[in-house]
């Protein structure tokens, strides 16, 4: 999975129009993003990108995408 499918997915999880989502965005900043959302995005990291997702600590986007580049899980 590339960056920007993974970004599309979390706009889709999140319920937000494609390419509106951005890295400074927070659980305050977007609507939706509720602990339900949190469960979806959880499970498509542990499921589909095979991290444990539970030990992954972020406040932004920016952040959750910058660990998963960092666990190089993202293809070009």
């Amino acid at each position: 999975m590339t960056r920007d499918a993974f970004k599309a997915l979390l706009e889709e999880i999140l319920s937000v129009p494609p390419g509106t989502l951005r890295d400074s965005d927070t659980r305050n900043t977007v609507e939706n993003w509720s602990s339900l959302a949190d469960v979806e995005i959880i499970t498509v990291i542990s499921s589909d990108l095979r991290i444990d997702a539970e030990l992954l600590e972020y406040e932004t986007v920016g952040e959750l995408l910058a660990l998963l580049e960092a666990q190089q899980v993202f293809t070009a």
